[in-house]
């Protein structure tokens, strides 16, 4: 008999380290890619999986997240009973009447969910990831195992260590140690630069779950965490197990290539994983058609470029080109320069502009002349013409949010912009020569 599964996604963390991207929006919600949100990706994993059988936990901004799973997620409609992607936002369900206080608690205040399905296995995870992954074969090597709970592990570099869950696994891959987020994490024993993490991804058997949750919310001690409470509490069962990521094998993946994992919870990190997708043979390939990345589709015309003027009588080219970049539906590029860059749906870039290594989100609208390297620039923007964001470390500092980035190949200081959502028509214009000012499109 085949092996039912319910997946609980928790999505209702607040995300501070992505603000101003998470002001009026949860983390999961947050763009990516060009025309995705960030929850998509565990999304599709589940549904490529086979595994259609999906709540999304969420609590905090949670207004734009819930939109877009309503929108573009609702596969319970017409479908046969079982599948559904439902959202389900907090509800203080105990009698304290508290949002939720911790990973183990969100799931605590739903299990009347998990008792209505009574699935065999409940997989618990994350919705602020990007990654492709085949949850079935994890659900495969959690009932070899004849676990009560497995967790998915990725090596990470020893210095990024302090943010996660550190594991130590035996030959058989048996937990036998584990560290939430230490300040000395033990490394692997064939490479001291290195140690394997938790990914946040866990499959329970569903009863053990229920137990182990109601015992935990008991506790005057716990802080109601996975990471903190409820797996360490396991490591003594000898039933804990840690579930390798790399061997994780995608359908059209590149199986010479080591599979791709990226926590976006930082500025710097979300606009490194963005900039990931511009290479050649990006790592995280989203034309993958054997394992698609699903979203909400809007109804828009294609990307357009136009003018080809190579010099006009102000010494000036006026080419829509887009280079080593992204452009995604009802874009225009008029008469600019786009490269290294991800636009997202319905940018509007004029004459003469130049974008550069940057993302920029739904409906921006960057005027005549203006400048942009390095910048991250929220839905809804219009910049106005001869805007420079970018070039002067001070001059952005006191508009907006910067970013150290690391240094480029000859030490220079570089730097990442990020303007807010709806920070509309931006007050500062750089005075050009006149001829250049009064330059029709």
């Amino acid at each position: 008999m085949k092996t039912s599964v319910l997946a609980m996604i928790l999505a209702g963390g607040e995300g501070s380290r992505l603000a101003p991207l998470t002001n009026q929006r949860a983390k999961p919600a947050v763009p990516f890619g060009g025309k995705y949100r960030i929850i998509d990706f565990v999304l599709s994993n589940f549904v490529n999986s086979g595994i259609d059988s999906i709540f999304v936990l969420t609590q905090f901004k949670s207004q734009s997240l819930m939109e877009h799973i309503i929108n573009g997620w609702n596969i319970s409609t017409a479908q046969s009973r079982g599948r559904f992607i439902i959202p389900v936002p907090a509800q203080m369900q105990t009698s304290d009447r508290t949002w939720y206080r911790g990973t183990a608690d969100a799931i605590y205040q739903n299990l009347h969910l998990i008792e209505d399905f009574n699935p065999d296995l409940v997989a618990v995870f994350g919705g602020d990831h990007i990654y492709r992954m085949d949850v079935s074969q994890m659900v495969d090597f959690h009932v070899e195992k004849n676990a009560i709970a497995t967790v998915a592990a990725i090596p990470v570099p020893i210095q990024d260590a302090k943010q996660f869950g550190v594991i130590e696994v035996d030959e058989n891959w048996r937990i036998v140690g584990f560290q939430e987020k230490p300040e000395n994490p033990t490394p692997l024993p064939n490479d001291k630069n290195m140690c394997l993490a938790s990914m946040g991804n866990y499959i329970f058997n569903a009863q053990d779950l229920c137990s182990l949750l109601k015992k935990d919310y008991s506790s005057k001690e716990s802080v109601h965490d996975f990471g903190k409470n409820v797996i360490p509490d396991l490591v003594k069962t000898k039933r804990l197990y840690a579930y390798n990521f790399y061997s994780n094998i995608i359908p059209g993946q590149d199986i010479t290539r080591k599979p791709y994992w990226r926590d976006v919870g930082t500025l710097k990190a979300y606009f490194e994983a963005n900039m990931d997708l511009r290479a050649i043979h990006p790592q995280l390939d989203l034309y993958n058609q054997k394992w698609p990345i699903y979203n909400y589709h809007f109804s828009l015309p294609p990307a357009r470029f136009v003018h080809n003027e190579d010099v006009d009588r102000y010494g000036l080219t006026r080419i829509g080109k887009a280079i080593n970049s992204i452009v995604c539906d009802g874009c225009i590029v008029s008469g600019s320069t786009v490269t290294n860059s991800i636009l997202f749906n319905q940018v509007f870039v004029h004459s003469y502009a130049t974008i550069h290594n940057s993302i920029l989100l739904n409906d921006v609208d960057v005027g005549e002349h203006s400048r942009i390297r390095n910048a991250i620039i929220d839905k809804h923007n219009i910049i106005p013409r001869n805007t420079i964001i970018g070039y002067d470390y001070d001059e952005d500092a006191k508009r907006y949010m910067v970013v150290d980035l690391d240094p480029d190949a000859n030490g220079e200081r570089q730097w990442l912009t990020v303007i807010p959502k709806d920070r509309h028509n931006l007050k500062m214009e750089l005075q050009l020569p006149k001829s250049i000012e009064t330059h029709e499109k």
